[in-house]
């Protein structure tokens, strides 16, 4: 997708002046948004920024995100991730369903992949880099001076006064002033030791939550990507078994069909068989029984035989 750049006019009504620690470019680049919504439920989507700077962006996103939220935003282009907070939701327009949010990080970098960035992004990198501002320096020699009166307890001339009791007073007085404020110092030149510290630590837990979101993201990719595989492997193994199961059946019909035709074949035969045995069976019964009384019916008489002696 092709990242489109131009100048933003600095006084934007969208953000007070105190949020605009770096200059605002529009820039359009595809990230990926992830978090909870309004309701609790989690999502991910794909979308795009319209307005970057190094510490936020201006994006749409399909689901309702309220101020205050953390979200996290990755950059496929530019192979980085970051958190942010959710500091202005705009409504949507009629007919849209999109919402518009303004996202400010956590710890501000060119999250975004700009390739020219404005100057003041890198003097703000600079700055964040070095820890430190240039308006804490100048305390530090603030010390120096008030080590300079110890030799303060120099009162040789004192005893030349002429009234010695007048000039007891003003020596104890200013040798007092200087032996309580070299201790002063002390704590003043470590100050600057604990905001340094805490924004080291700081920055730590934000590199290491950097780092297990990015982490965390890549596992729900994995776990994703190894679901999506079980799932088409599963189907493809109900779908194998499918094919054997309806293989199987048809092959147990076709066998089925082969010995129905041959028993009924089977059982044509004997049935002629029989049908033909007891036909021949019945035709020899009939003419047995039509022989023994065809003689009987039939028979001519026989002629009286002549008596004997005519």
């Amino acid at each position: 997708m092709d990242n489109n750049t131009s100048s933003q006019p600095a006084n934007d009504p969208d953000s007070s002046a105190e949020e605009r620690r770096s200059t605002r470019i529009d820039f359009v680049t595809t990230v990926l948004l992830s978090g909870k919504d309004a309701g609790g439920a989690p999502f991910r989507e794909f979308t795009q920024t319209s307005v970057v700077n190094l510490h936020g962006c201006r994006l749409r996103t399909s689901y309702r995100i309220t101020v205050g939220m953390l979200v996290s935003i990755e950059c496929p282009k530019a192979g980085m991730a970051g958190k942010g907070v959710c500091v202005r939701v705009w409504d949507a327009k009629s007919g849209a369903t999109a919402y518009e949010i303004a996202v400010q990080l956590v710890r501000p970098q060119n999250l975004w992949g700009v390739p020219n960035p404005p100057a003041d992004w890198e003097s703000a990198v600079k700055t964040m880099v070095q820890g430190r501002t240039p308006q804490a320096e100048p305390p530090a020699p603030a010390p120096v001076p008030a080590v300079s009166p110890a030799p303060a307890p120099t009162p040789p001339p004192v005893p030349l006064a002429p009234p010695p009791p007048r000039a007891i007073p003003p020596v104890v007085a200013p040798a007092a002033a200087p032996v309580a404020t070299p201790s002063r110092p002390a704590p003043v030149a470590s100050a600057p030791l604990d905001p340094r510290l805490a924004d080291l630590e700081r920055r730590a837990t934000q590199l290491m939550e950097a780092v297990l979101d990015i982490l965390r993201g890549q596992a729900e990719e994995l776990t994703r990507i190894s679901l999506e595989e079980f799932r088409q492997q599963m189907d493809a193994m109900v779908v194998d078994s499918e094919t054997r199961l309806r293989q199987g059946l048809q092959q147990a019909y076709e066998k089925s069909v082969a010995s129905l035709i041959s028993l009924r074949s089977d059982l044509m035969e004997q049935m002629a068989a029989r049908g033909a045995h007891m036909i021949r069976s019945t035709e020899e019964a009939m003419r047995a029984r039509l022989r023994s009384q065809l003689p009987a019916e039939g028979a001519t008489p026989k002629p009286p035989e002549p008596a004997a002696g005519k």
